[in-house]
């Protein structure tokens, strides 16, 4: 995309940063009920109105940005392999990690749900056989609202179905440019600031009516808005969010045609903080004082019906609540598209040299974001009953993921992926074998381990920037 390898810094930077925000998303999960209710590990106690609203304002933008920054890299990475090289790499890089991770650990959040639901728990080698006798029985369109209890182990992809949407409609952009030959065309006039950021605003625009519209629609044909879709057993994504994340997709290829981010001028970052920080403020407080109080309680309504035979009517959302609904679905669109603008100006401005972190995080991004569910999932139930305060957990918890994940990736799954791949599936048939509390052990331990390897590894790269400067 780029002439020079410097000028990639400040997409990788703001990739990392998306990543480890997706880490903090899962952890604060466990302190946001009840919008979080089913999630494995619930912390009602340390829950609050300020952990429902962090999450709020993360789930517009993460996803979205994530696919921008994919799309401007398509064709640049066609131009150094044949088509059929591309896909294969893609399938390698995003669907085998997800093969694995269904098989080695995508029953571990119902497994620790039911542990959390009952005061007995089902062995551990049944749920890994209910959770792939759901996966069998599935249909080939499978809707997650269809589920009615919280008991029951479903089939899903966890976190890795951002990497099979990523997949498929990487593929897809591939088959269809086939038919055109790819040439070196003559440098094309770029457009003006004023013209950026006017076709920017002008899509944000059009895609609020658009979302809108089809919120709305969802609603008069009675489609729960926030279910997931599962689709051939290998591709799933949220039915209101796809709406948006197919969009900032095109967008994104939209940028790498018209050159925006290498020859053009996008406008300052505090034009588009501003742009951003209006509709993202507004969005925030109609979720926090218009929705909140009334989507908790019918969540808690949904709890109680998806965990016991006496059903509770769910109460109903008057007209203020409905207008907030609505206002939200016009402004999630541009304080999405907006909120990319201004990080990717910002970063360009202010975090485009490469240093040897950076460089490092990056090439280690993709791995954290698949490795990080479990152990977020194994410390939530770790800290469960620790008594600490809740942002002491979280801040615990975020510090420990992270860097673990990151020195799990650099000495073994990124320059021995078969290995990797070896291990974790012996651990798993391992576990099937010796019972839930092994696995969750041997978990904790590895992710420990692998904290422990990071800080080792971070000093000793402190010590000799030292002593080079001393040197120097």
């Amino acid at each position: 995309m780029e002439n020079t390898q410097n000028r990639f810094v400040y997409l990788d930077n703001i990739r990392n940063v998306l990543v480890y925000n997706v880490v903090l998303v899962h952890v604060i999960s466990m302190f946001a009920y009840p919008l979080s209710f089913w999630w494995a590990v619930i912390d009602k106690e340390g829950s609050s109105r300020f952990y429902e609203t962090s999450l709020i304002p993360m789930d517009i933008y993460l996803m979205p940005c994530l696919l921008f920054i994919a799309a401007l890299f398509i064709f640049p990475s066609l131009k150094k392999s044949t088509p059929l090289e591309y896909i294969k790499n893609r399938f390698m890089r995003l669907y085998v990690p997800v093969i694995v991770f269904l098989f080695c650990a995508g029953d571990v959040f119902n497994q620790l749900r039911l542990k959390r639901l009952n005061p007995v728990s089902p062995d551990y080698s049944e749920t890994f056989l209910n959770f792939w006798r759901a996966f069998v029985d599935m249909p080939g369109i499978y809707l997650t609202s269809s589920q009615k209890t919280l008991n029951t182990v479903d089939f899903n992809l966890s976190h890795t179905w951002f990497l099979t949407l990523l997949f498929f409609i990487t593929l897809m952009v591939v088959l269809l440019s086939l038919p055109f030959k790819r040439k070196n065309s003559e440098p094309k006039k770029v457009n003006s600031r004023k013209k950026i950021i006017l076709q920017t605003i002008v899509f944000a625009v059009m895609m609020s009516i658009v979302y809108a519209a089809a919120m709305i629609n969802y609603v008069i044909h009675h489609i729960d808005f926030g279910s997931w879709i599962i689709i051939g057993k290998t591709l799933q994504f949220q039915t209101d969010k796809i709406w948006i994340l197919i969009p900032m997709f095109l967008f994104g290829l939209y940028a790498y045609k018209k050159e925006w981010l290498t020859r053009g001028d996008i406008g300052t970052w505090k034009i588009w903080g501003v742009l951003a920080f209006i509709p993202l403020a507004l969005y925030v407080l109609f979720y926090h004082i218009g929705i909140l109080s009334t989507l908790d309680e019918i969540l808690k309504v949904v709890e109680h019906n998806m965990q016991f035979d006496n059903k509770i009517a769910s109460p109903l959302m008057d007209g203020s609540v409905q207008l907030s609904f609505l206002c939200t679905w016009v402004l999630l669109p541009p304080a999405c598209i907006f909120l990319l603008m201004f990080f990717l100006s910002f970063a360009k401005r202010f975090f485009n040299k490469p240093n040897a972190i950076t460089t490092f995080c990056s090439k280690h991004s993709i791995n954290v974001y698949i490795l990080h569910y479990i152990p977020v999932l194994v410390l939530q139930y770790t800290f469960l009953n620790v008594p600490i305060i809740p942002v002491l957990k979280v801040m615990l918890m975020t510090v420990i993921v992270i860097p673990a994940c990151l020195w799990l990736s650099h000495r073994l799954v990124y320059p021995y992926p078969k290995i990797a791949i070896g291990f974790f599936i012996a651990l798993k048939l391992v576990a099937l074998a010796a019972g839930f509390t092994f696995y969750y052990l041997a978990l904790l331990a590895l992710i420990f381990i692998s904290f422990a390897g990071a800080i080792h590894e971070s000093a000793r790269f402190v010590v000799a920037q030292k002593d080079r400067l001393k040197s120097a």
